[in-house]
């Protein structure tokens, strides 16, 4: 787990998600073989958001950059591909199918979600490139995913400090930095 995933599951906990973090995926050898990946690691996806009263379940992508030039639309959509691996959930299709469909039957089994539940996609940035944001917010928009920005994260984090005594390490921290 890292600083920046507790922050963005805390942001959609906020919006009334359920949220597991660092979610292996157990596809098949053959699975694999047909990534032209044979020798990748499970999957991992940074977070598994489950929205009971929608019936949703999102797979969050989150991406601090925090101190690099930020997240870019080139590398979110596959145009640039030596950065397109970092977001196969986006740029391969063929990965995010598998993907899915190995953790909705996983899901399934264990009785996580039910066959109505629907699965959608998510990236939360913590920076993006220069001028990129609006683009990436666009493109995710066109294939009906999910993009949450940095000033979507700062507002709630902002939010936090308003609120009642909360022993979270993100609450206090909002708090000590917020409120007067």
């Amino acid at each position: 787990m890292n600083a920046f995933e507790d922050i963005v599951a805390y942001y959609f906990e906020e919006e009334g998600y359920w949220v597991r973090q660092s979610v292996k995926v157990n596809i098949s050898k053959e699975d694999k073989k047909i990534l032209g990946l044979p020798s990748m690691p499970r999957p991992e996806i940074d977070l598994v958001a489950l929205k009971v009263k929608e019936n949703t379940l999102l797979l969050v992508e989150a991406k601090s950059y925090l101190d690099s030039p930020g997240v870019r639309f080139d590398d979110v959509t596959g145009e640039n591909p030596d950065a397109a691996k970092r977001y196969r959930l986006f740029t391969n299709p063929r990965f995010r199918e598998i993907v899915t469909k190995k953790l909705q039957e996983d899901y399934l089994e264990q009785g996580l979600i039910n066959a109505g539940t629907r699965i959608n996609y998510a990236l939360a940035a913590g920076n993006v490139y220069a001028n990129d944001e609006a683009r990436i917010q666009d493109y995710f928009q066109k294939n009906g995913w999910l993009f949450v920005s940095p000033q979507q994260i700062k507002e709630k984090i902002k939010k936090l400090a308003a609120k009642g005594w909360e022993d979270s390490l993100i609450t206090i921290t909002a708090k000590l930095i917020l409120k007067n």
